[in-house]
């Protein structure tokens, strides 16, 4: 199995402690979070420790603590500047030509 890159496992690391105080910050345990999530508290713990979970665990949870849609739209490249100028020179416009008639 490949290892995980060190910038990956700390992004993971971080990630899990910003949902754990989230968490924390709206006085919910990992048992109600797991169960609002439909998951276990074991893998909200494994989550929160920057283990990992899967993509569908994790957006389960981020639902629950309420940071889904922040995650949705910082995922979006139309949010950055960047990703705007990208689209614009990468997309092909669409150009009508006007027959003859």
């Amino acid at each position: 199995m490949k290892s995980t890159p060190p910038p990956v496992r700390r992004a993971l690391r971080t990630i899990g402690q910003n949902i754990a105080t989230q968490r924390k910050l709206l006085g919910l345990t990992a048992k109600m979070v797991a169960e609002r999530a439909g998951t276990t508290p074991p893998t909200i713990s494994k989550l929160e420790r920057g283990d990992g979970a899967s993509l569908e665990i994790t957006m389960s949870v981020l639902r629950v603590l309420g940071l889904m849609t922040e995650v949705v739209t910082a995922t979006d490249p139309y949010q950055t500047d960047r990703g705007r100028l990208m689209a614009d020179e990468a997309l092909p416009v669409r150009v009508r030509v006007r027959g003859d008639a």
